[in-house]
């Protein structure tokens, strides 16, 4: 099949990640696959550079290369927001639309719409599903196909050196410093967990990013934050470099923990299992469909009405999101301390389950059955 992949393709984000992962996977298939990136080709892979045919930079109209010709394309497929899918998908056939909301009940006023502009709407979880629904989208053109892994990469066994001589290694991701991901709450639920007696080092990946926007938060305000309210608080390091193979990084640590106030599929706890690392998350959201009792420490809490600062296109008084129980936390925090290699041998034992189901080449092959 001739297939376009129009979205996010130049930049580090989830959504480039997914484009990325479904056009090599489909190029392995044996597919003809074309590219058109809509945020720059800064970070577009070399493997993928033969597939561009054109793109802008971020809300930026001028075109470099050319503009496709969505009628000569057996397949599309875009991970955009749902506004998008009128421009990027109209017009073509299979047309396959990939998106998720993490907050029940806030969905943008006249999103919803845009359904129509796609043959289906592919949701990463059976919680993005369920908020399409309660959007008023119909179940049937919603199709739940989840993200993935390149198993080859986790498979591997080297590591990194992550300068700490701390035992036991606690990895917290942050593709971004945004309100939702509770980072204070994350500081502060490991603060009442340890102190520099413990044998811990929490190793945060992320960037000290400027604030812009009202969803934005300070992650160096946040820990100068924790660091004046735990002065005796146990090691923590900031990651910042670039890392290409992050499977390296996930081999390099114990455990993997978010306090996430909602997540629409949550890819690092995927990463956690994928490297047999057992995953501390919330109990709520769309990481429950792979994440349970044998492969992860769930953190119990309850819903709640977000802060409308949090949300993205629109801020709604009524939409809710998960509040994690800092005090139970704390508890799994301290469980995993203590029992962190039994736990990581029984999420050992389920990783080759894992690879076959969730191997991009699986997920590609899911959005091809689609095609009619």
């Amino acid at each position: 099949m001739k297939i376009l992949i129009r979205q996010f393709l130049g930049k580090l984000h989830s959504w480039s990640l997914f484009g990325w992962s479904i056009a090599q996977s489909l190029k392995l298939l044996g597919h003809e696959v074309d590219l058109f990136s809509t945020d720059g080709i800064e970070h577009l892979p070399p493997d993928l550079k033969e597939n561009l045919i054109g793109y802008t930079l971020e809300n930026q109209s001028q075109v470099f290369g050319r503009l496709p010709d969505v009628k000569k394309y057996d397949t599309l497929i875009s991970y955009t927001c749902i506004k998008n899918f009128n421009f990027y998908l109209n017009g073509g056939k299979n047309r396959f639309g990939t998106w998720v909301f993490e907050w029940k009940n806030g969905f943008p006023t006249g999103f919803a719409k845009n359904y129509k502009y796609c043959d289906y709407l592919c949701s990463p979880s059976e919680f993005g599903k369920q908020v399409f629904m309660e959007a008023g989208i119909p179940e049937q053109i919603i199709k739940v196909i989840p993200h993935g892994i390149h198993a080859k990469d986790y498979r591997q066994t080297s590591t990194m050196n992550l300068f700490t001589k701390k035992k036991f290694k606690i990895l917290v991701t942050l593709a971004q410093n945004h309100i939702r991901k509770n980072i204070p709450g994350m500081l502060e639920a490991y603060g009442k967990a340890f102190t520099k007696k413990d044998d811990v080092c929490l190793i945060i990946k992320g960037k000290f990013k400027p604030v812009k926007m009202q969803f934005d938060i300070s992650l160096k305000e946040c820990l100068d934050n924790f660091y004046f309210k735990y002065p005796n608080h146990a090691e923590v390091k900031v990651e910042t470099n670039f890392i290409e193979d992050m499977s390296i990084l996930y081999r390099s640590v114990d455990a993997t923990y978010t306090m996430s106030f909602c997540e629409g599929f949550y890819f690092p706890a995927a990463e956690s299992i994928a490297s047999g690392k057992i995953a501390i998350a919330p109990n709520w959201g769309g990481q429950l469909d792979f994440l349970n009792e044998n492969n992860s420490l769930l953190v119990n809490g309850k819903e709640e009405n977000a802060d409308p600062k949090s949300m993205y296109w629109e801020s709604k008084p009524g939409a809710i999101w998960f509040r994690p129980s800092i005090d139970d936390a704390v508890e799994k925090l301290r469980y995993a301390y203590n029992n962190y290699e039994t736990l990581n041998k029984k999420v050992e034992e389920q990783r080759e389950d894992f690879f076959q189901k969730y191997d991009w080449s699986n997920i590609s092959k899911q959005f091809m059955d689609l095609c009619k």
